[in-house]
């Protein structure tokens, strides 16, 4: 039998490490990723060390404000829910409530309670909340589990490793993904994720003309897109070329909406030297490799695609902005440039390095960078091709570490 939760420690070390501090924590991040659960997890925490007086919790996607997701009743259940001994104020998807900013703001600035929210939209922080708080709160962006997490949840049950990550590729890292074992319920599942994030998160953003249609085929693109440069021109191309309606202004809604829902990331070109913009193309990659499959359904065919996103979206749970580079000297191409304060990483990523022109090519585009930050091709390899201070290290095992 599964545990109900599964564990979170470095997202929840976060909301530890702020306890205690005026600063408004805000948990953002794509449906279904575990948001409320880390919640959960920090209420038990908070009520083992300040009692469970202490705290008041309000779900807003509860029954309660099923039909009135109104300010009025948020003020409501805060005024009522609020006793002498409370001091913390944890707010579950407190984004559904229109006009939310004002009630955090005002509780907030009394100076009598900490503030945890959560939410579904990345579009939270650019909300009147950001202009009246600036500086007085931090976002924790959670991610599906990575495969460190996957792997130790599941290790007393399956210890075999590299059908854990042919399994987590295939079917990602939701958590309730996790936690089933059968394969269609967890291609069930996922489908069901995907449906929710579009009809709660995606559909509301965009104007009620756009079919499902025409976006079930952008998402198929997007996926099929995986690691190559995209622009909204050739997507308004390959949707109207394929027979559906779609028109420019339509398609950039579409894309904003899924950027605020979490559902898709962008990496720009950026040129080596100078870091600067390069074209007008980026790379898409979806908030969980799952969800590739989800439109593919094959491993061996997308191999390439899925070993990239997974590799980006870890570099993302580690907090770093991360980029796709262009050589000055011959335009050759990095896979990722990752940034993060001071520190910079140069990344190729491929299945396998046995064929000696793909080794040359993936280790001279590294080669080609003169200056003296960490180079690495990450791979499916359990030979060791390291050469010449660029570092060669197995897929599986840069997933799993705590650094790289």
């Amino acid at each position: 039998m599964h545990k109900l939760i599964i564990e979170r420690p470095s997202y929840l070390k976060k909301l530890k490490d702020c306890t205690g501090t005026d600063i408004i924590r805000v948990i953002t991040g794509v449906r279904r990723c575990g948001k409320s659960s880390l919640l959960m997890m920090y209420k038990n925490w908070l009520e083992e060390k300040y009692g469970k007086e202490s705290i008041l919790y309000i779900r807003f996607d509860g029954p309660e404000f099923l039909l009135n997701k109104t300010l009025n009743a948020m003020a409501e259940n805060l005024r009522n829910g609020i006793n002498a001994d409370t001091k913390f104020l944890l707010l579950d998807e407190v984004q559904l409530i229109d006009g939310w900013e004002e009630a955090v703001n005002a509780y907030y600035s009394t100076g009598l309670y900490e503030i945890v929210i959560t939410g579904s939209n990345a579009k939270m922080l650019s909300s009147e909340l950001a202009t009246l708080l600036t500086g007085r709160y931090t976002e924790i962006e959670m991610l599906p589990l990575s495969f460190g997490e996957y792997a130790r949840f599941k290790a007393s049950e399956e210890s075999e490793r590299e059908k854990l990550f042919e399994d987590y590729l295939l079917y990602g890292g939701f958590p309730i993904i996790a936690l089933l074992d059968d394969t269609e319920q967890k291609t069930n599942m996922l489908q069901s994720i995907l449906d929710s994030i579009l009809f709660n998160d995606v559909r509301p953003k965009i104007s009620t003309e756009a079919g499902n249609e025409p976006l079930t085929r952008l998402i198929a693109f997007l996926n099929d897109a995986v690691g190559y440069p995209v622009s909204l021109n050739n997507l308004e191309h390959r949707i109207k070329s394929a027979g559906y309606k779609m028109y420019h202004e339509l398609l950039s809604k579409y894309m904003n909406a899924f950027s605020s829902s979490f559902l898709y990331y962008n990496a720009e070109f950026h040129t080596v030297k100078g870091g600067n913009r390069f074209g007008q193309t980026d790379k898409y990659y979806p908030v969980d490799t799952g969800l590739i499959a989800l439109t593919k359904g094959n491993l061996s065919e997308n191999y390439g695609s899925l070993l990239e996103t997974a590799v980006f979206l870890e570099f993302k749970r580690r907090g770093f902005k991360i980029s796709v580079g262009k050589n000055d000297t011959d335009s050759s191409e990095i896979d990722f440039i990752a940034v993060k304060g001071a520190e910079k990483i140069y990344v190729q990523v491929s299945a396998t390095l046995m064929d000696e022109n793909t080794r040359k090519r993936e280790f001279h585009a590294l080669g080609e960078i003169k200056d003296n930050f960490p180079k690495f091709v990450l791979s499916m390899d359990k030979h060791d091709f390291s050469m010449e201070g660029i570092r060669n290290m197995y897929i599986p095992d840069f997933l799993s570490s705590e650094c790289i």
